[in-house]
């Protein structure tokens, strides 16, 4: 079988970056003491692995190649390198990708680029978020991504071919590795090379994205040229970044009300429409509450019932209920016991509630201690 082989400069590159933590996440949860207002953004950010570019690496990846399977099969796109066994570990960590999420895990990028053309290995951003932080509506976190981006010195005449493929409204191809001898990969250029592809893990893609001009690529492209990647790598990360969360009352009141409609609708549903529901919000009425402040107060006494044991660390309980409060889906099926709320369970947990928001608002000012000059403060801020 005739296949185009495409050389490619000894180069790679990775775009990552790390998150960090501190004590001081663990010193604020001890002074919210299980208060909690589920408007109030958090900055949270995962970041996807490099481990793919470690067995790129590591299967000494050096170029690509491009096939039909004779007669009528679609084509397919084959990754080299000088370690087979390498190359086959990297294309099965992908194989896993799909495996959990389907075959649009994985996104290929090809964007030619003066006599040669950047390719590049990445992950579909939303499947992506769903396997790092899990399919709900309530976390919103921010998406750190990794690309394994290998700039190639040459393009293959054949490599046309599989671009006008690929703008057909249905083009699979295949996505496989193989080796290719150092003596062949160090002569660098594009030629022919005859081989029998590697079946093991094979990977039957939905589409390739091909761009014959830089300026076909999307905004959000990992297929960015050298001058580009380095333009980026010596800005450093934009002022802009992080995005600044919304805290504006209507905001906050808006991601309130949907995090707790996704959360714990069973307990809305029986506090809305039951005698003592009614009871409850009577009380944080008397109290000058709003009507949100009594359902949040709930639902977060409410939080304590997920925890699937009651450790004897205050420090560790409350850690675990704010986990539970991230992940949480209540079930319509879960018996919801509103009699076991007290009245004075309700009026501290409102209190700590306006407390931990108040604490953001104003960190620099002095907490009041009676619950309804908390109240009052949190309305003439407008967040009442």
């Amino acid at each position: 079988m005739q296949i185009a082989v495409m050389g490619a400069k000894k180069r790679k590159s990775a775009k990552n970056a790390k998150a960090g933590g501190s004590d001081a996440a663990r010193e604020e949860l001890l002074q919210d003491a299980g208060g909690f207002d589920w408007g109030w953004p958090a900055l949270e950010v995962v970041m996807a692995s490099t481990e793919l570019t470690r067995r790129l690496i590591a299967g000494g990846f050096s170029g690509c190649g491009y096939g039909i399977i004779p007669p009528d099969g679609p084509p397919f796109l084959s990754l080299f390198g000088d370690n087979l066994p390498g190359m086959k570990s990297a294309l099965a960590l992908m194989k896993e990708w799909t495996s959990m999420s389907g075959p649009n895990a994985i996104r290929i990028e090809i964007a030619y680029d003066g006599p040669g053309y950047v390719l590049a290995i990445s992950q579909q951003i939303d499947l992506l978020r769903w396997r790092l932080s899990g399919i709900d509506t309530v976390r919103q976190p921010l998406i750190m991504a990794t690309s394994h981006i290998k700039r190639m010195d040459s393009r293959h005449p054949n490599l046309d071919l599989l671009a006008d493929y690929a703008q057909q409204p249905v083009a699979p191809l295949w996505l496989v590795v193989d080796e290719l001898p150092r003596s062949v990969a160090r002569a660098g250029g594009s030629r022919s090379y005859a081989f029998t592809p590697q079946w093991d893990n094979a990977i039957l893609l939905p589409g390739i994205d091909i761009y014959r001009q830089l300026d076909d690529r999307p905004v959000d492209t990992m297929a960015k040229t050298e001058a580009e990647f380095e333009s980026r790598t010596k800005e450093g990360a934009g002022a802009d970044w992080p995005p600044e969360p919304e805290r504006d009352p209507v905001s906050v009141a808006a991601a309130r009300e949907r995090r707790l409609a996704a959360s714990v609708p069973k307990t809305l549903h029986v506090l809305r429409n039951t005698n003592r529901g009614a009871a409850l919000l009577a009380h944080g009425h008397a109290l000058g509450c709003a009507k949100w402040q009594v359902e949040q107060a709930i639902c977060n006494l409410r939080s304590a019932d997920f925890l699937a044991y009651q450790p004897s660390s205050v420090g560790k309980r409350l850690a675990m209920i704010e986990a539970v409060r991230n992940r949480v889906l209540e079930p319509a099926s879960m018996d919801v016991d509103l009699a076991s709320i007290t009245v004075d369970q309700l009026t501290t947990q409102i209190a700590l509630d306006a407390a931990h928001l108040l604490r953001r608002l104003e960190p620099d000012r002095e907490m009041a201690e009676a619950t309804g000059d908390r109240i009052r403060r949190l309305q003439e801020l407008g967040y009442g």
